[in-house]
């Protein structure tokens, strides 16, 4: 027979857990010695091994002891909550495969484009996800609208590729404005809108007015002045929407990537 810390050692486990199993009914050693050693047979390994096994992808004891019992009407409401958790985690772990294999495969980056040279630019539409309009441009206020919309929309959209960014209420002529502008924050859905209860919100397409920029409020700043001007000098006459694109690289600071486009529609 094998004493507790062998029968341990086989099962790659800890003398410390096989007391619990004993104490919790879900498995029990052969015998017990009048001074309270426990002893196991090697052919109890197996079954110490399958429940190892289930306890690994995460089943509970009690789901356990449902899955071992020999009454199958009672092991049936503990089978199916079993397989629901099981079939969960496939699912999340071929979502997090998703991202992963997306990251991986995404093309090169594309052009940088020239800072801070507005151009006006045919665009495709695009559906995006978005959170509740926020009041001002604060960092408390972005953190907390940026928790509350990936939290609501899945943590694993923030390492995807799809576009994200920011829709803002802030004419082309009015730059100091900026801070004070509410916002939204968003995420394509590229294709997958039924997913969250989110809103929704469409970029139309057809003309825009852009300008790559540094993602800070010096080079949004400086990007609006750009851009006013350049409407001014071209007749040009944009939306009040303020379409603020990142880059497709990481999220650095405030939701935002290091580079980004401002886009008017033009009306």
């Amino acid at each position: 027979m094998l004493k507790i810390s062998e029968m341990a050692k086989l099962a790659n486990t800890t003398r410390r857990t096989l007391i619990f199993y004993d104490e919790q009914g879900l498995f029990k050693p052969a015998k017990v010695s009048d001074a309270g050693y426990r002893y196991y047979e090697y052919q109890q390994l197996y079954d110490l091994m399958t429940i190892l096994g289930l306890r690994h992808i995460g089943l509970s004891l009690d789901q356990i002891k449902a899955i071992r019992s020999a009454d199958n009407r009672q092991a049936i409401p503990q089978l199916q909550a079993a397989q629901a958790k099981i079939t969960s985690q496939i699912e999340d772990l071929q979502r997090v495969q998703a991202v992963i294999q997306q990251r991986l495969t995404r093309p090169g980056k594309a052009p940088a484009g020239k800072l801070y040279a507005p151009v006006v630019a045919t665009l495709k539409s695009a559906t995006f996800w978005c959170s509740r309009k926020a009041v001002d441009c604060t960092e408390e206020e972005v953190a907390q609208l940026f928790s509350e919309f990936y939290q609501e929309l899945d943590s694993l959209a923030l390492m995807n590729t799809a576009t994200s960014g920011y829709l803002t209420d802030l004419p082309v002529d009015d730059p100091a404005g900026y801070m004070a502008a509410s916002f939204r924050i968003l995420k394509e859905t590229q294709g997958k809108s039924d997913e969250t209860l989110l809103p929704l919100i469409k970029k139309p397409a057809g003309r825009y007015v852009r300008v790559r920029v540094a993602n800070t409020l010096d080079g949004i700043t400086r990007g609006l002045n750009e851009l006013n001007q350049f409407c001014q000098t071209a007749g040009l006459h944009p939306s009040t929407q303020l379409w603020q694109i990142n880059d497709h690289d990481a999220v650095v600071a405030q939701g935002a990537t290091a580079y980004g486009w401002l886009e008017y529609a033009l009306n």
